[in-house]
């Protein structure tokens, strides 16, 4: 009989730990899933950054070369051949080479701002403001013979080399930051 119980014991202890093993299996499973989420998003989140940099520097330099004395006389000339209103027409052009400027930098930003996280978020709402004072810079006396301010220009581009370097800052504080270890409730 005593042989019986040990059996029966043996087995209890066994049926006991299949018992608390399927709980403690589940959560290594969301753990691990929790993690390899967290790699994949840092990464998506990395690509994102260095997209959203290569669209601002191509935005800025971009910009640069619209107000450029060289396009402001292609301009003016555009302007006295166009057949009837030419600061109209010219007025319409830059507003569509504006938003054709904007548009690849808003976009990345709106990825950016998808993916987090919070620092960096705040750092994309710089970049925001300084891409519409870029735009409307660069829109100011648009479709008049003083277009443009240079004056406005200058103001804007240095407000984005500030947003820029806050930016960089921003991401460089997330990026090597590792993350945490902690208990996460799901």
């Amino acid at each position: 009989m005593a042989e019986q119980w040990g059996t029966f014991i043996t087995g209890g202890i066994g049926f006991i730990g299949v018992l608390a093993g399927i709980p403690v299996g589940r959560w290594q499973v969301r753990h691990q899933a929790r993690v390899e989420h967290q790699q994949w998003l840092r990464g998506q989140q990395q690509e994102a950054h260095l997209a959203l940099l290569d669209a601002w520097v191509t935005c800025v330099k971009e910009f640069q070369e619209a107000v450029d004395q060289d396009q402001v006389s292609v301009e003016h000339h555009l302007v006295e051949t166009h057949p009837g209103d030419g600061w109209e027409a010219s007025e319409n052009r830059i507003w569509e080479h504006t938003e054709a400027i904007s548009k690849p930098v808003q976009n990345a930003l709106e990825r950016v701002a998808l993916l987090g996280p919070e620092i960096v978020d705040t750092a994309c709402s710089q970049l925001a403001v300084a891409l519409t004072g870029l735009s409307q810079a660069t829109l100011l006396e648009a479709g008049g013979p003083m277009w443009p301010d240079t004056t406005a220009c200058q103001r804007s581009w240095d407000q984005a080399e500030a947003a820029r370097t806050a930016f960089l800052k921003a991401c460089r504080k997330a990026t090597r930051t590792a993350p945490e270890p902690r208990r996460q409730r799901t």
